[in-house]
């Protein structure tokens, strides 16, 4: 399966970059790495979609991004740079001026996320009240704009309503609307389509790439539905356990997947022309570890139809000269062997 997407061109900084995240939650039964030494970057214009099953840490890695973290949980990075600013060493004060401003959040369940007590008006408006001190009329006439830039008719009627008032689709498009209102330099999408029928997630993905390409937004998106990914990204990430685990233009990873869970994700999803109606797909056997205490080796090892001694050893980092990166103790050759 192929992008639809040619790369972005790059560009001369980063919109986001994340240099070795670490996320680590304190519960009674031990310390949960979450987040497990995780680098990645985002150009201007450009989508970067993390992926890999649930419980992985994608959803954990944007949050410690947007420093959003339950109180239990401890944050660690090298680098958490938003344009020119370093999150990882920002005051609190700095950090809340930031968020919001020059990067926003589209959280996964709407319904969970507006307020049910207050009108869409108030929730949208307090955002760009706050952050550039406008007048109630100015962030009202924005808040307007916005919701009909993301298609809902009749945007003013819809200031004063509640979010129980609207369909689920409408409700993903008012957080967009209001993660955009003071124009954000990076956009995070956490599983933004799952609660939404199929018509409606095209909608919405659409509408994503419409604004990305007029306002230049950098993307993250997170996600575990590959179809998705092969129609949006740029750049993937895959996730598993804690860590990413390869990383590479989406050509790259949907053509030439190195790491044995890559492969395994592609092989559980239809490929039209290839996958027999009423046919098999294939599995990943098992379940994703748990995070808990100490880590050796390459967690995917208990799964992995290649594991060998060798793999209870830390994994090396590989890379090709076109950017591909994975982590694993399979190499390249033998990887597409494997393949085969």
């Amino acid at each position: 399966m192929a992008a639809v997407l040619s790369p972005s061109p790059g560009a001369s900084a980063p919109a986001l970059e994340v240099r070795h995240l670490s996320v680590d939650i304190g519960t009674g039964h031990g310390t949960v790495h979450a987040v497990r030494d995780v680098s990645f970057s985002v150009d201007p214009g450009q989508t970067l979609c993390i992926v890999g099953e649930s419980g992985c840490g994608k959803s954990m890695t944007s949050l410690a991004v947007m420093d959003l973290l339950p109180g239990s949980a401890r944050r660690r990075a090298q680098t958490l740079r938003v344009g020119g600013q370093d999150l990882a060493t920002a005051s609190r004060r700095t950090v809340n001026a930031l968020r919001g401003e020059r990067m926003a959040m589209i959280f996964q369940e709407p319904m969970t996320a507006l307020n049910p007590a207050l009108t869409i008006g108030d929730q949208m408006t307090e955002v760009h009240r706050h952050h550039r001190r406008s007048s109630a009329a100015e962030a009202r006439e924005r808040a307007i704009h916005l919701l009909g830039r993301v298609g809902i008719a009749s945007a003013a009627e819809r200031l004063g309503q509640y979010p129980h008032q609207l369909s689920g689709g409408l409700r993903q498009r008012v957080m967009i609307a209001m993660a955009l209102m003071c124009d954000p330099d990076v956009l995070i999408a956490d599983e933004p389509t799952t609660a939404l029928d199929v018509t409606i997630q095209a909608q919405i993905l659409r509408l994503l790439l419409d604004l990305q390409r007029e306002l230049g937004i950098a993307i993250v998106l997170v996600t575990h539905d590959l179809g998705v990914v092969a129609r949006v990204a740029h750049k993937v990430a895959v996730m598993y356990a804690g860590r990413i685990v390869e990383e590479g233009s989406t050509a790259q990873v949907f053509g030439q997947p190195r790491h044995p869970y890559t492969r395994g994700l592609l092989r559980c999803i239809p490929v039209p022309g290839r996958t027999a109606p009423g046919g098999h797909l294939g599995i990943i056997r098992g379940t994703v570890p748990a995070l808990t205490g100490e880590l050796r080796g390459c967690s995917f090892r208990e799964r992995c139809e290649f594991a060998q001694p060798l793999c209870e050893t830390a994994p090396p980092h590989r890379s090709d000269a076109a950017g591909h990166a994975w982590h694993c103790h399979l190499d390249k050759d033998t990887a597409m062997g494997a393949e085969q």
